[in-house]
Order: C-alpha cells, then structure tokens, then sequence
C-alpha cells in the first residue's frame, strides 16, 4: 500500500514539475483591480465629497451614507464573474489633499469589459436617487487592461490614468481618474 501511495505521489510531482505556470493556463491566474476615484463638484468648483463621514483608519464611508449595488458584465467569451470582490466605497485623497470617491473592485483570471455600479448618495448628488456609474475596460494583453471610458447617468466624463496604487488590504493596481461636474 505504502508503494503505491508513494508511486501515484511521485506521479503527481512528476505531471507538476515539468509545467510552468506561464505555460499552463491553468496554472496561471491572475487578480485585476478596478480602481476608479471620483472628484463630484458642482458648479461653482466646490467639492461634494469634502464632508461625507468615512472612517479615517480604513479610508471607508460609513454605509449610512450610501447605499450601493454592483454588477458586471460578462467577459467576451461570454463568462460571468463567479469570484470577485467589491470593497466598500471610500475617500481617496489626490496629490493635493482633494477627497474623491473611491471604488475598487477585484476580479479574478478574467477582464471585464464593464462594471456597473448604481449609487444612492444624497451627500453628493442632493437627492435620493439611484444613479448609475459604469466603467469600461479593455484588456491590452494577459497581464495588463485599463479603463477606456466611464459614464454617469449615461452621460460620458473623460478619464485619466492617475498613477499606480500599491498594493495593500486587497487593494492595488492602476488608478483612474474622473472629475464629474454636477448641475
């Protein structure tokens, strides 16, 4: 018996020692972040975040303040996300010490082309409406993506790449920018 534990053992080491994980799809996987801040102002130039409650130790607004739902759309062969993570919202502060929105979203081994957020937040939008929020990404190859576009309401507000965040508490990768002026 102890034979043939130690055979099929040797086998399995054998059938895994041969592959890499660069050349076995199956082996490779690998997480992407969705990481979008959102500078609200409104006409005057004044900042609609500056003033929302959010925990300054995790950077999270307090859910009393919003309420969210997310989805994402299926991947281009046709795959729905079956693991993924979506972080509670929170305040991202810029170079200059202006507070965004923040989303951040992880999914695993595949890009998502679009993820749709919808948003009650009377703090920033001054009723109590759901608006809708959706990003759009493309993939450029297996280990890189990026955001192309992102709408409010249907309307499109342009987007910039920010920098990169390091990766901490489930959370890195490039940021994207959009600055939303409300009427």
């Amino acid at each position: 018996m102890k034979k043939i534990i130690l055979l099929c053992l040797s086998m399995l080491l054998l059938t895994f020692y041969g592959c890499k994980e660069e050349e076995d799809p199956i082996l490779r996987s690998y997480y992407y972040y969705y990481n979008i801040a959102i500078a609200f102002e409104n006409q005057s130039g004044e900042n609609l975040v500056e003033g929302i409650p959010y925990d300054e130790s995790s950077n999270s607004i307090l859910n009393t303040e919003y309420k969210q739902t997310i989805s994402v759309s299926p991947d281009e062969s046709g795959f729905k996300p079956n693991l993924y993570r979506v972080n509670e919202p929170g305040i991202w502060k810029d170079e200059n010490g202006e507070e965004n929105f923040f989303f951040t979203a992880m999914m695993y081994n595949n890009i998502y082309p679009m993820v749709t957020q919808k948003l009650v937040c009377p703090h920033i939008f001054g009723d109590n409406n759901e608006h809708v929020l959706v990003s759009y990404w493309k993939s450029l190859s297996a280990e890189e993506y990026t955001c192309t576009r992102f709408t409010l309401d249907g309307k499109e507000y342009p987007i910039v790449k920010e920098g990169v965040l390091e990766y901490k508490d489930g959370i890195g990768g490039d940021l994207y920018k959009v600055k939303i002026v409300l009427e």
